[in-house]
């Protein structure tokens, strides 16, 4: 259930960049609806928009007035009595792109605001800089460093955590560096050669991990930066990811690719086992839907933004009824494959299950 909200939550906000856009624009927003377009499990009028739920929970939707639904191409009667402004249609090419862009645009901010709470409030776990093995051959081992030895300094620089340890080291590939240990009630100073490994220095030893690790909450401001940092890498691997699966080896999509249904059984899993592992995970997803809904495929907001590209270099609005067959034909591939996957998900997921004896 709480993987269920969780991703539930990531439509919301992406479904919601829409709605903001839409509002600001002046647009008459007809429909908020969480799943794809279908019979409905619930819905509620409240003021000029119809909120609810349909039976294919896997996404979610925003109908503006003037825009043609993936089931319905003709106005309607509520369409007619809207006024022109108020109608998506109405809109200049670059406002409806500003509509389409919103909804990714939202689940890229959204995961700088999950790192961010992450890194303010969980904070960041780093091993103390205390040696817990050392190198058979290595710099470590030639200057006599210990297990147990505790690194305070690096070249007069303070050492508090492992990571800030092995960033010194890093810099001074074959070079010496002077090290302040402290041995039980001894301080000494040692001054090993670094080795060099992946053009990296390299002293020969790896952290204990018998001590209590050292957490690091991040104030405000340098969450939301680091948040900020840390979504535009995961944005850019994700990117170059799809990129290779879509030009290089479209099998590792049937192989490696997860559909709903596995996605909420892994994204329960982890739920189940920490919660801020979990918060990380969400940002991914809310990422991942961010840029695969800029896929160039019709419904998809990619699409969307493809078939106005497409008008601005013929300077005319393409045919309705071809806008929706093309919607058509890709809201049906959508599907197909959502269908494939998700026989892909229960086969691994009773494979699982069988494999661990039913429990």
């Amino acid at each position: 259930m709480v993987a269920f909200i969780g991703l539930g939550l990531i439509i919301f906000v992406h479904e919601l960049g829409h709605f903001v856009a839409g509002k600001l624009m002046g647009l008459k927003i007809r429909e908020f609806m969480f799943g794809l377009p279908g019979p409905r499990i619930f819905s509620i009028k409240w003021g000029e928009t119809e909120y609810g739920a349909t039976y294919i929970p896997f996404g979610g939707y925003v109908r503006f007035a003037g825009t043609e639904s993936e089931l319905q191409m003709e106005e309607d009667e509520e369409d007619r009595n809207t006024p022109p402004e108020r109608k998506y249609d109405s809109l200049p090419k670059w406002k409806k792109s500003l509509v389409m862009v919103a909804g990714p645009a939202m689940n890229l901010l959204f995961p700088i605001l999950l790192v961010a709470l992450l890194l303010a409030v969980q904070g960041q776990q780093f091993f103390q800089p205390v040696i817990g093995e050392v190198v058979k051959g290595s710099a470590a081992q030639e200057v006599g460093i210990k297990i147990g030895d505790r690194i305070v300094s690096a070249n007069g620089d303070d050492i508090e955590t492992w990571t800030d340890l092995t960033d010194h080291l890093r810099e001074s590939p074959g070079e010496q560096v002077r090290l302040t240990i402290e041995r039980g009630d001894e301080t000494l100073t040692l001054t090993p050669k670094l080795g060099v490994k992946d053009g990296r220095g390299f002293l020969g030893v790896s952290p204990s991990e018998d001590e209590e690790p050292i957490v690091k909450r991040e104030p405000v401001h340098l969450a939301l930066y680091k948040g900020t940092l840390l979504t535009y890498d995961m944005t850019k691997f994700l990117v170059v990811t799809v990129y290779h699966v879509i030009t290089q080896d479209s099998g590792q999509l049937t192989e490696s690719s997860r559909g709903p249904v596995g996605i909420i059984d892994e994204t329960a899993r982890i739920a189940k086992q920490d919660f801020w592992q979990f918060v990380g995970v969400l940002a991914f997803l809310s990422i991942n839907l961010g840029v695969l809904n800029l896929l160039p495929i019709p419904p998809l907001d990619g699409g969307r933004l493809a078939i106005l590209g497409v008008e601005g270099i013929i300077r005319r609005p393409i045919n309705k009824k071809l806008v929706f067959g093309i919607n058509a034909a890709g809201m049906a591939l959508l599907l197909t494959l959502m269908f494939y996957l998700i026989v892909m998900d229960v086969g691994r997921i009773f494979t699982r299950t069988v494999g661990n004896g039913g429990g």
